[in-house]
């Protein structure tokens, strides 16, 4: 009796599991909160690098090989309503610390970075540590902490 319900048990789980790893297109389900979007992006290999929520909408931007998205999710569905896709410049040419090593950095001092934003020569991350939402501005070349701010 036990293996008939493991069985449908762990059938479920996987196939639950494969639900998210969905190709964002127009009427794709991704999810309903950052995490799951985050989540279902992630499977499928693209890198999630800054998000806003408005209302319901949530506006992801995400990167995938030489390719820049940005997805436009219901929040009370989780369908993606909107997609728009340009060619990606790739990474800069100037001197300076890379993504990852920031990533890493801020890792390595507790942070959990929920979204990245590298634009104009600024770098803008966005993270949580100890319970709260931080919004941190990195100088590009050396990668270290110019501002903090603990949102409430």
């Amino acid at each position: 009796m036990k293996r008939h319900v493991l069985l449908p048990a762990t059938l479920s789980v996987l196939l639950a599991g494969a639900a998210f790893a969905v190709e964002p297109s127009l009427g794709a389900n991704l999810g309903t909160s950052i995490e799951d979007i985050s989540t279902a992006l992630s499977a499928d290999g693209y890198e999630m690098t800054k998000y806003e929520r408005e209302g319901n909408r949530i506006e992801v931007y995400a990167v995938k090989g030489d390719a820049r998205h940005e997805l436009y999710v219901d929040a009370t569905t989780g369908e993606v309503t909107k997609i728009e896709t340009t060619a990606r410049r790739g990474p800069s040419s100037l001197p300076g610390v890379s993504d990852d090593q920031i990533r890493a950095s801020l890792e390595a001092l507790g942070y959990e970075v929920t979204g990245f934003e590298r634009e104009r020569g600024e770098i803008e991350v966005y993270a949580m540590k100890d319970g709260r939402r931080w919004e941190l501005k990195i100088d590009p070349r050396t990668g270290g902490i110019l501002r903090s701010e603990a949102e409430d």
